[in-house]
This record gives structure tokens, C-alpha cells and sequence, in this order.
């Protein structure tokens, strides 16, 4: 019999990525979920945390943490169901950056106008967030492949389209006559992070044959100052239209190559349980994509 108060210490331990914040969120000791999770590794014959910094679970340690969000959830329906108590689990969520700086604000306040459960977004790239929730850390994610993981369920959401942009005071400093690909890309370009080079790899490829090429580009890891590094004439960037649509209109940012669009198609994931909760997230998320994204399924 698995111990269901230890393994909520785990959840919180791996959710803080620490003992002290864990224990802070617990209200308890760091030495009494120490022993807590010592109990538990006792008990399932293993180690379930790997002690770096910021913790991680072990391969084990997955396993836990998503049968205890699929318990914690089916606990919520069957008491809501018997009314003993209006309870509300959290629901975790793996999206990338760019649906972040969007639009699934907008899913949040469509589900909080019927649901009052926590939503515990995580960001992750859209390369990475499927096996996420393949690894049991989270129970919905937006991803790229289609493809549904073990147990669980997915649809189409429709298409992120990305365009190259610049300011017309970085086109007059850097890009003289008409742009060129070959000759944008010797300018100073944006990647938000490492993940970031796919994308812009793809682009290149896909847009203008070309070879990837990063060597001129700032790694500057914030959305709004991805954006803002790109009005202000620093470099030029790839961004999702939906993202810079006032920047557009105000003429703070032209698209160097108009017809020339990456379109990325994006997925909605999620574990195959019984959760009104994560229905009613799931609902809200094809809703807001719908109006959100073009070529929807």
C-alpha cells in the first residue's frame, strides 16, 4: 500500500525543486519530509528524487508522481460526485513560450469562469513537452507531434504562423536596397534559447534553402523582450504574427519577407482519466485555438 502522504510530499519537494521550499509549502520541517521521502523510498525499494539542484525525480520517482496526480484527480471527481466536499486538485500543464506570450492566457480565463482548480503551467519547448507528459510530470501539454503518448489522448489545435521581422531603423542600418535572405542573415538576428535553433533552423530551410546558419544572432531568453529588442533596431527576429500584430499596424515592425511564413502545427495532449477538470481545460483550449489560430482542424 502505497503511502499517499509521502507521496504528496514528493509531488511538493519535486514541484519546488527543494527540500526548504517544499517543506515551506507543506508546512512542515525539512527534516520531516526528509523523512518522509526516505520512508517512501523504503517502502517502493528505491530512490525516487536525484539530490541536485533544482531536484529531479528518478525514473521511479515519474512513475509516483503521475499515479498520484491521476489519484489526486479521480479523488476530486468521486467526491464532488458523493458531495463531500467541492475539492480542487491542480491540474499541471507543459506549454512552449510562444502559446505563453499569446493566447493561452485566454484558456485560463475561459476555464476559471467554471472551474476554480489551480492550473500549474509549466514552459517548455515544443520540442520538449510532450515528453513531459510521456514522463508522468505533467497531465496536458501543447506540442508539435501528433502522435498520442501511452494512455493518453490527442487533437489538432490548428497553426502558429512565424515570419522574420525587423525595425525600418534596423532595415536602414543593416539591409540597403531589397532583402536579401543571404544577406539578412549576416545581420544580427535573435534565438531565445538553444531550442529556439530548430525553429529558426527550419525557417531557413524551409523558407529560402538554406543552411542554418546562427553565427550573428543575440540569445535573449524573454518573450516581451524578444520582441522589444526587435522594435528597438537591435537585431531582427522570428516571431509568431499573432505576437506582433500592434507592432505591425504602429509600423514599429515590418516583415522582411511577407510571403515567405513558417507555419508550425501545434497539438493539444492530455492523460486518458476521468477529470471533469481536465475536460473542461481540454474544452477550453480547442475553443480559444479555434479562434486563435488559422488552418484548425
Amino acid at each position: 500500500m502505497l503511502d499517499y502522504d509521502a507521496l504528496y510530499a514528493l509531488n511538493e519537494v519535486v514541484r519546488y525543486g527543494g527540500f526548504d521550499r517544499g517543506a515551506q509549502a507543506l508546512s512542515l520541517t525539512q527534516s520531516a519530509v526528509s523523512q518522509k521521502i526516505k520512508r517512501l523510498e523504503q517502502n517502493v525499494g528505491g530512490p525516487v528524487i536525484v539530490r541536485t539542484k533544482p531536484l529531479k525525480p528518478t525514473p521511479l520517482g515519474r512513475e509516483l508522481l503521475a499515479h498520484f496526480q491521476k489519484v489526486s484527480v479521480l479523488e476530486e471527481a468521486l467526491n464532488i460526485e458523493s458531495g463531500l466536499q467541492e475539492s480542487a486538485s491542480p491540474i499541471t500543464v507543459a506549454v512552449n513560450n510562444d502559446v505563453l506570450a499569446t493566447w493561452f492566457s485566454l484558456v485560463l480565463a475561459k476555464f476559471s469562469e467554471t472551474r476554480r482548480n489551480p492550473v500549474h503551467v509549466y514552459n517548455a519547448d515544443q520540442t520538449q513537452t510532450r515528453e513531459k507528459l510521456q514522463q508522468g510530470g505533467v497531465m496536458a501539454c501543447i506540442s508539435q507531434t501528433g502522435t498520442p503518448v501511452t494512455g493518453g489522448q490527442s487533437i489538432r489545435l490548428g497553426t502558429m504562423y512565424y515570419q522574420l521581422y525587423a525595425s525600418p531603423a534596423f532595415i536602414a542600418r543593416y539591409i540597403s536596397g531589397s532583402p536579401s535572405p543571404e544577406k539578412v542573415m549576416q545581420s544580427p538576428g535573435l534565438l531565445y534559447d538553444e531550442y529556439d535553433v530548430t525553429l529558426l533552423s527550419d525557417y531557413q530551410q524551409t523558407c529560402f534553402n538554406l543552411a542554418p546558419s546562427f553565427s550573428s544572432c543575440h540569445w535573449y531568453p524573454s518573450s516581451h523582450g524578444f520582441v522589444k529588442m526587435a522594435v528597438d533596431g537591435v537585431a531582427w527576429a522570428l516571431l509568431p504574427t499573432l505576437q506582433v500584430v500592434d507592432e505591425v499596424k504602429k509600423g514599429e515592425l515590418v516583415s522582411l519577407f511577407p510571403q515567405q511564413a513558417l507555419g508550425l502545427p501545434l497539438f493539444w495532449h492530455w492523460t486518458s482519466i476521468d477529470s471533469g477538470a481536465l475536460s473542461d481545460l481540454t474544452r477550453a483550449v480547442k475553443l480559444i485555438a479555434k479562434q486563435q489560430l488559422k488552418d484548425v482542424v
